[in-house]
């Protein structure tokens, strides 16, 4: 009889327990945390973790199986941010936890720390700046929208066939990262859409990320050494991705030594790899735990996933905004018409020089894009030793921190009450310029020291590609095609952008 009693009071405490749970936006079950519900909506983890934030005054810690170093804490708090980022940067960087699950990147730049991250960022930050670099980027972009997407856009409206514009913009933003990068053309937008192996290798790797930043260490660590489910896919993905690099960089290489043996011999072009071999900077890059080739390869890797996949993700979004807003699109070809002193029908010509910059309202309309469909939706971080963040939570030595920038899109303290709405004017100043949103607020490109380098050569890119569309061509998206972010660390679209084109 007391057993009975003792089962009966121990049911009627746990039911008491699991009530109380239900009030809070995630339940802490014991042994598990909360790592179920993390699981039960990973298939929409970005709109749910945005939820979890609003529900919780933008900052809760998520506790993961007991005994494991699951627990993060999850933030999307303009003061947290600015203390992690600007204000006590010393004290937060990637952490070890990053570095396994990131394993791939290597020591390349968006992994790096100490001394070889700042080493690299002044070697990047030096080649940004350079004219010729610039002109390259500009140049090449121009030639790819030409000849590439307006070949394929054109064929497309001529035929009545439909395409999808996130591939597309994936092989654009490749095409002109490979050239600068690279030196090398890969020619995959062009009319026959080739396959590029590579590329969607990293969509695979992408996805295999976001997971495992979701199960136990020794779950996927089992699962790849056992090669099974996503981790078996990972590991085909990166021989892909190693293979492609390598490749290129003996190429590279072969070249370099040629014009090395050949003194006096011309440069052919410029790019970021011939640059990092030369024997200053190479001198600077390696040390006795790491060789020049495995530099490069971690730098390419990095620079290759930056340049393809945060613009062709902006472009997508963009785009399928603009085709769904015709008081935008029709705005922002009038912007073009008086900034280039146009008519509706005469041929396309690209900007000259600062031209891009007095195209203030598609600049606006790009902000608004990252600001509500940010291509990276979070942002990893770990405290070198404990601390109290600005909102009261404790911070415990290598504790993980996740910062959303696809919750803070749609803060309310940030953007008003309006803040789900897309409204490129909230960009611009009562003067006509575009108004400067504090980087901690707006951290689609990151803050502090460690903000992007390639910032405005992405804006650069990206107009050139968007303006030249919107001028030339109306989109039309194909009728019920489902437009939801994908299970991804990058916020690509699921299932494309699929349009049907009108010349």
């Amino acid at each position: 009889m007391a057993i009975v009693e003792a089962i009966g009071a121990f049911a009627f405490l746990s039911l008491i327990w699991f009530l109380s749970k239900i009030r809070s936006p995630i339940i802490d079950w014991p042994i598990l945390g909360m790592i179920p519900g993390c699981l039960i909506n990973v298939h929409r983890v970005h709109s749910y973790f945005r939820y979890l934030l609003e529900e919780t005054n933008h900052t809760i810690k998520i506790k993961g199986l007991w005994f494991t170093k699951m627990s993060f804490i999850l933030t999307s708090d303009p003061e947290n941010i600015h203390h992690i980022y600007s204000t006590n940067f010393t004290n937060y960087n990637k952490g070890t936890h990053f570095k396994e699950i990131f394993q791939i990147l290597g020591d390349g730049i968006l992994a790096a720390e100490s001394d070889s991250w700042r080493m690299q960022r002044k070697l990047n930050h030096s080649l940004f700046r350079q004219n010729n670099f610039l002109n390259l980027v500009e140049t090449t972009s121009q030639q790819k929208v030409e000849m590439g997407l307006f070949k394929i856009l054109d064929l497309a409206s001529e035929n009545g066939l439909q395409v999808d514009m996130q591939d597309l913009f994936q092989r654009f933003t490749v095409d002109v990262t490979c050239k600068f990068l690279l030196g090398s053309d890969l020619n995959s937008l062009s009319v026959n859409l080739p396959e590029v192996p590579f590329a969607v290798a990293i969509d695979d790797i992408e996805e295999v990320l976001l997971h495992r930043h979701l199960k136990p260490r020794s779950l996927w660590k089992l699962e790849n050494w056992l090669q099974v489910g996503l981790e078996k896919k990972a590991t085909k993905a990166i021989t892909t991705i190693d293979s492609f690099i390598n490749q290129q960089i003996s190429l590279k290489q072969k070249q370099h030594r040629k014009r090395t043996a050949q003194r006096g011999a011309k440069e052919e072009g410029f790019d970021l790899v011939s640059n990092f071999m030369t024997d200053e900077v190479a001198a600077k890059c390696t040390s006795s735990e790491k060789s020049l080739e495995t530099f490069l390869r971690d730098s390419v890797l990095s620079i290759l996933i930056a340049g393809r996949d945060t613009s062709s993700t902006a472009l997508t979004w963009f785009l399928w905004i603009v085709s769904t807003n015709p008081l935008v699109k029709s705005k922002i070809r009038e912007e073009l018409q008086v900034t280039f002193q146009m008519k509706e029908g005469d041929q396309w010509r690209f900007p000259i020089g600062q031209e891009l910059n007095e195209l203030i309202y598609l600049h606006a309309s790009l902000c608004e894009t990252l600001r509500l469909y940010p291509p990276v939706p979070f942002n990893h971080k770990a405290s070198v030793k404990s601390d109290i963040l600005p909102s009261g939570h404790r911070v415990n030595k290598e504790t993980a921190i996740l910062i959303s920038m696809y919750a803070m899109g749609t803060m309310k303290e940030i953007w008003r009450a309006d803040c789900c709405e897309f409204k490129p004017e909230r960009w611009i100043s009562e003067k006509g310029s575009i108004l400067n949103i504090p980087s901690y607020k707006y951290n689609v490109f990151g803050a502090g020291p460690r903000t992007c380098l390639g910032k405005d050569l992405a804006l650069r890119e990206m107009k050139v590609a968007a303006a030249a569309i919107i001028w030339n061509y109306d989109l039309e998206i194909v009728k019920d095609h489902p437009v939801i972010a994908a299970n991804s660390v990058i916020l690509h679209m699921q299932h494309g952008l699929k349009v049907r084109v009108t010349k």
